[in-house]
């Protein structure tokens, strides 16, 4: 009890910290570049976790609704086939919504949603095999984001999708590199309770090439994820030095739109 008394002030702060990081935060390190480039592979970001629930620190159970998903938000949520990993991907369909695919063109109820060629590529400057990708900006809603199409899948089966109507307590969530992402279009609704949060700002970037294995993994057991984290953390600065790494400054503290 002594102890208890001495220290009150250290187990308050440290429960505190606790019970925001389980209800109101999520970092997040995105692993691959099904999002690029609104974000790339490497990024870390903060996910606001009360924006759509509140839930009991260190559980699931939701406490109530904060709010709804809106159409073009960047979610972070339990994948549907393998809650164990969280996937972010931008939501484009909510509940009632009729959605498909014409040629890598989205539409929405019948409606296709608009996109032109943004001229300005220095955003892709470290985006693999990019002379073959074009850069469009998006209008989704409100939004207005980044969305890439590959034309080595020009014409392709892929690109195109048979309208489907959302059901209620569900979402349609797809990647902005569409050519390069395993989302909605192939295994299907987002479930509302299994959303993490909505996608905030990114307070650090990085990459190195050099680990790229591990760190697109999604398969890790807890006790390798350390093991890496570890190598890629020494292995990093050696590279940076080398010019073999770099660090994306113009994209720390930045919003995600």
């Amino acid at each position: 009890m002594g102890f208890l008394k001495q220290n009150a002030q250290l187990i308050l702060m440290i429960a505190a910290l606790v019970a925001l990081r389980w209800s109101v935060v999520e970092p997040y390190v995105v692993p691959t570049g099904s999002m690029e480039p609104t974000l790339k592979t490497g990024d870390r970001l903060y996910a606001l976790k009360c924006a759509y629930d509140l839930r009991i620190p260190m559980t699931n159970k939701i406490l109530f609704r904060t709010g709804q998903v809106k159409r073009g938000d960047v979610i972070l949520f339990e994948a549907p086939r393998t809650p164990e990993v969280t996937y972010v991907k931008r939501a484009v369909g909510l509940p009632g919504d009729k959605i498909s695919f014409r040629d890598g063109g989205l539409f929405i109820n019948g409606q296709e949603v608009q996109k032109s060629v943004f001229p300005n590529r220095n955003v892709m400057y470290d985006i693999e095999e990019k002379d073959q990708k074009t850069l469009y900006v998006e209008q989704l809603g409100d939004v207005k984001h980044y969305a890439i199409l590959d034309s080595k899948f020009d014409q392709a089966p892929t690109r195109y999708m048979d309208e489907i109507t959302i059901p209620e307590g569900y979402l349609f969530a797809v990647g902005d590199n569409r050519d390069h992402s395993y989302d909605s279009r192939y295994w299907g609704f987002v479930p509302v309770e299994n959303l993490k949060g909505r996608a905030l700002f990114i307070w650090y970037s990085s990459w190195d090439p050099n680990v790229k294995e591990s760190m697109t993994s999604t398969s890790l057991t807890f006790p390798e994820k350390i093991y890496f984290y570890i190598y890629e953390f020494f292995k990093f600065f050696p590279d940076y030095f080398k010019g073999e790494a770099w660090i994306r400054k113009e994209r720390v503290g930045t919003l995600i739109q």
